[in-house]
């Protein structure tokens, strides 16, 4: 099964909030192979740039700061596939009525592309008008308890 990642699914983990357990179960099946995961490129840049604030936060500045984004990054970029999105389906995602957040949209499109079977969020209602017969769009717990 190919399953998308969210941005948020990252954060719910790294900052071990209410879905945390569900998360770490999703990651650990991709991590055994029981499923495929991805993640938009754009996630990647955001989860750079916020790792960096946090590491900045906490002190670390560079060149120790970059050492341990690159580690982080690697072990994200072992673990999932970073997909990107093409043209035309980025200009459907900018244009997608259904997603009152384009970058949510643009998410929605790169699962498509990558053909996934679901796309998991933390934020259910960002993506309420979805169109979920292409895609299961589906909380960590609902995807844990279906799933796995």
């Amino acid at each position: 099964m190919k399953v998308f990642l969210d941005t948020n699914i990252f954060l719910e983990y790294f900052e071990q909030r209410r879905e945390y357990e569900a998360v770490g179960e999703i990651l650990g099946a991709i991590e055994d192979k029981r499923l495929k995961g991805f993640v938009s490129i754009g996630c990647v840049y955001t989860l750079a740039y916020l790792i960096r604030m946090e590491l900045k936060r906490q002190g670390v500045h560079r060149p120790e700061q970059t050492k341990r984004l690159r580690a982080l990054l690697d072990v994200i970029l072992q673990l999932v596939t970073a997909v990107g999105i093409s043209h035309q389906r980025l200009r459907v995602g900018a244009a997608d009525v259904a997603f009152d957040d384009v970058e949510d949209s643009f998410q929605y499109q790169s699962a498509l592309q990558a053909k996934c079977d679901a796309l998991v969020t933390i934020n259910l209602r960002d993506y309420s008008g979805a169109d979920t017969s292409k895609v299961e769009i589906l909380s960590p717990v609902e995807f844990v308890g279906k799933y796995l």
